[in-house]
């Protein structure tokens, strides 16, 4: 590990994942030393404990975070996760990952995270809407869309977005719609915002698919996670013709080797939030793993493929739908076994090229309709793939060394024209 790099106390975490793949990288891109400290060292990093008052009359507090990475490139901006192990290293490595995630897609961002520390499905709506309107009242004098933009994550949707934003205007006073992103369109959102991860996944797959002559029609992709990236991937990925046999939750998945019904699939988990009963064969998370598909889609959280399971993975073709879905040892031995893989500030960019569309909407009063929407995401997507190819070709084709390396190139090149202040 670099060793000027930052640690989180007390914890191994998706942050010393990115900086062992910043260290990795920095053996293939020309970056001067001051751009890696840099990057090593988050710029804020702010924890809170929310008091919320429960239906019952009680009061609880929740552990809760804000980090700003790096704002090089321009304000930050990144998502806001609402789940039980929300922790400081993992808010620091998802800020990071946005970081680099940003320059891939040579967005005018830098990078920034935040969630809590809480199971949003174990609070009532009225609990849920004082908790996130807590959240922002409690970062307010830190955000703002030239500051620092908030965005959706695991366990957030438009509906709390929405609550940012109320909350955001209430206290300043002020109707700034371009400080919260993956609002309703009928509040400054743009069309498809809670697909817009799955779907450009499934653009660059289709897209590399073509370009290696790798199959699409009738190939079989299997996906962990089935939330709002899950089950665009999915509902998308039919759309190109390809066949979904797997999916899973935290609580088990199903599997179908003729391809599952992805439009029944999706109304059972609406009704009964789990996919247990569904008329397919049950499959464990590992046992999906281990399937033998053209494409595997980890897209539920970091960490999932490991040293420990790598050797069992059956796909021949990973795309990164979460962050740091694979672990650097992991890699090394999917690399040997003859894997590809997609990597995640490659794969799952589409909902942050729509987060900049809605930004630059709002902050303009001119508003993106859907064609011109699903046009500026497709030439986005094009364009990163096509930088990240060329930057790769050098080094040996491989996709997460041509991102990484293309990202902190135009982040040095930030640095570099700024200098330092004062």
């Amino acid at each position: 590990m670099l060793k000027s790099a930052y640690r989180p106390p007390g914890e191994a975490s998706l942050w010393e994942s990115f900086v062992g793949r910043l260290e990795a990288t920095l053996k293939v891109a020309n970056i001067h030393p001051a751009t890696a400290s840099y990057l090593t060292h988050p710029k804020r990093m702010v924890g809170l404990s929310l008091p919320v008052k429960l239906d019952d009359g009680g009061v609880r507090h929740f552990t809760a975070y804000r980090v700003i990475h790096d704002i090089a490139r321009g304000p930050a901006l990144g998502g806001v996760r609402f789940h039980p192990e929300v922790s400081l290293g993992q808010t620091c490595g998802m800020a990071a990952w946005m970081t680099l995630k940003s320059a891939v897609y040579n967005l005018p961002f830098g990078g920034s995270a935040g969630g809590v520390a809480v199971d949003p499905s174990k609070l009532g709506s009225r609990e849920l809407e004082r908790l996130s309107r807590r959240y922002v009242a409690e970062i307010i004098e830190l955000i703002g869309p030239d500051e620092d933009i908030l965005a959706p994550d695991l366990g957030t949707n438009a509906r709390i977005m929405a609550w940012f934003q109320d909350t955001f205007t209430m206290t300043k006073g002020q109707t700034l719609l371009s400080a919260v992103t993956g609002k309703p369109i009928q509040i400054g959102g743009v069309t498809e915002r809670d697909e817009g991860g799955g779907q450009g996944l499934v653009y660059v797959l289709t897209d590399l698919a073509r370009h290696y002559g790798a199959p699409v029609e009738g190939a079989t992709l299997a996906i962990q996670g089935f939330g709002q990236v899950g089950s665009a991937v999915a509902r998308y990925a039919v759309k190109e013709g390809l066949k979904v046999v797997a999916v899973s939750t935290s609580k088990g998945g199903v599997y179908d080797p003729d391809g599952l019904d992805i439009a029944a699939l999706e109304a059972h988990y609406a009704l009964h939030k789990h996919l247990e009963g569904f008329p397919a064969q049950p499959i464990s998370n590992q046992g999906l793993l281990e399937l033998r598909v053209t494409y595997l889609v980890p897209a539920a959280t970091e960490g999932v493929i490991q040293a420990a399971n790598a050797e069992n993975i059956g796909a021949s073709i990973i795309v990164e739908g979460a962050n740091g879905a694979i672990t650097p040892e992991a890699e090394a031995v999917l690399h040997r076994r003859g894997i590809h893989i997609i990597p995640d500030v490659l794969a799952n960019g589409g909902g942050l090229v729509l987060s900049y569309l809605e930004w630059v909407q709002d902050l303009s009063m001119l508003f993106f309709d859907e064609t011109e929407v699903q046009t500026r995401l497709r030439d986005y997507i094009h364009a990163s793939l096509q930088a990240v190819l060329e930057r790769a070709q050098p080094l040996g084709g491989h996709l997460r060394d041509g991102a990484y390396a293309l990202a902190l190139e135009r982040i040095n090149e930030a640095n570099r024209l700024r200098g330092v202040y004062p």
